[in-house]
């Protein structure tokens, strides 16, 4: 019993050597801009390395790196960060290790068609909680009169924390047909 805890023992700085962190970072969709760093420790250079498609655009030996997202799928990316420490003397700290969670939301629009004399309608965007711009856009409806009779692009803008994500639909609005009065001999 003694040698297997003495060789327990033994493996401990082995299991010890590599720190991960307790929750990814969240990176919105096609993000071009991410900032990692540790502590810095005087006289220590700092390895990083980053999980394709992410790159390092800049801090490569320094505590502090700006990584380009813009590549990367959604969804967890394990161990996407990864740096360690060297001291001055050459010897070398555990690597500490952070995933990353690329987000991304994709909002939709309804396109609807209208009559020029139909009233302000609600616009269909989805998820639920964006907000809406463009032509005949009045806070969240779309108002055919306001708008002018063709086709009109409107953008429905989707916010999650720093995440932006847009999406835009078409609404057309047709003229009402005009008639002349009756006539009679």
């Amino acid at each position: 019993m003694r040698k297997l805890f003495i060789t327990l023992l033994a493996l401990v700085p082995v299991a010890l050597f590599s720190q991960s962190t307790l929750s990814p970072d969240t990176v919105c969709f096609q993000s071009t801009e991410s900032i990692y760093q540790v502590d810095n420790e005087a006289g220590n250079t700092y390895t990083w390395t980053v999980q394709a498609p992410g790159v390092i655009l800049s801090g490569q030996g320094t505590n502090i790196i700006n990584v380009d997202w813009a590549g990367a799928a959604p969804g967890l990316i394990g161990t996407a960060v990864s740096v360690f420490p060297t001291n001055q003397y050459g010897c070398v700290g555990p690597t500490v290790n952070m995933d990353v969670f690329i987000y991304n939301e994709t909002p939709v629009v309804t396109p609807m068609t209208f009559c020029f004399d139909e009233p302000c309608t609600n616009l269909i965007g989805t998820p639920l909680g964006g907000t809406w711009s463009g032509p005949g856009v009045v806070g969240a409806q779309f108002c055919p009169s306001t708008a002018g009779v063709g086709d009109h692009v409107v953008t429905y803008t989707y916010t999650v924390g720093e995440c932006v994500f847009t999406a835009t639909g078409t609404m057309t609005v047709y003229p009402v047909p005009t008639i002349s009065p009756i006539s009679h001999d």
